[in-house]
């Protein structure tokens, strides 16, 4: 079987680190952003990453988390007026690269100091951050694998990793603005995602009475396990375009077992 919604001892490097993060105690923004570096610097070459959020009512560029570098020694905002790759990834919602940091108002005082600081070199990868469609930040990270394919291998990942900390800044928000409600005291989740899927289970097996259940023996358990284990693999695979070596990279299993489930499950790719 494949590890379940792949949390059970993935074997890359990108699922482990996902997996780690999705434990993260959701404390601050800051904390768990720096968590979450910290995590992908026991995988990858990490030495600088910035959360960079975007303020529409003062038309800001803000610095939320910030990983490799005190916050005395970076600078903490400047206006959207200001063009350059973050704006550009920040406006066409599509990620980019900082190939010369002397071109962007974020680094621009820093490098053409008397000391520049040896952490923050180019290229820097720049993600976009969304919420329900709209662009709330990027965030500034060095490469993890290097230039191949022109950095997709990295875009592929850490658009994953975009999504669940745009979730994760999404909650704190509804936090801020008062729109969740602390007096009910719910059982603290490890993640969205531990919430998602508790959530649609328990409305399938709220479905299902237990005494027909028992008495036909249909097995519900492996059922839902067959059922994620299919949904896993044709969203992987709609993931990378179809190609299966890079979805079974994804979901940290073989080329050889992906195939055989894609045959058990009559999964045919385009």
């Amino acid at each position: 079987m494949l590890p379940a919604a792949g949390l059970q001892s993935p074997s890359s490097p990108e699922l482990r680190s996902l997996y780690e993060m999705s434990r993260l105690p959701q404390l601050s923004l800051h904390d768990y952003f720096n968590g979450a570096m910290e995590i992908l610097s026991k995988y990858f070459s990490i030495h600088h990453s910035a959360l960079v959020l975007f303020d529409a009512m003062k038309d800001l560029l803000h610095i939320e988390g910030l990983y490799g570098i005190a916050k005395e020694n970076h600078p903490l905002h400047y206006p959207k007026g200001e063009k350059g790759i973050i704006v550009k990834t920040l406006e066409s919602r599509q990620p980019m690269v900082i190939q010369h940091l002397s071109h962007e108002t974020l680094y621009k005082e820093m490098t053409q100091g008397v000391k520049p600081i040896e952490k923050i070199t180019s290229p820097l990868l720049c993600i976009p951050l969304m919420i329900d469609g709209v662009s709330i930040g990027v965030i500034n990270i060095s490469p993890l694998h290097g230039p191949k394919d022109e950095y997709q291998e990295d875009f592929q990942f850490l658009s994953i990793f975009s999504a669940m900390l745009s979730q994760v800044i999404k909650n704190f928000q509804l936090k801020q603005n008062g729109l969740s409600d602390p007096s009910k005291k719910t059982p603290q989740k490890h993640s969205f995602l531990d919430e998602l899927l508790d959530q649609k289970l328990s409305e399938v097996l709220n479905k299902i009475d237990p005494y027909v259940e028992s008495k036909a023996k249909l097995g519900v358990f492996d059922d839902i396990l067959s059922l994620v284990e299919k949904i896993l693999i044709k969203a992987a695979l709609e993931r990378v375009n179809h190609v299966q070596l890079a979805a079974a990279k994804l979901l940290g299993i073989n080329r050889n077992t992906l195939r055989k489930k894609m045959k058990e499950y009559k999964i045919i790719t385009k």
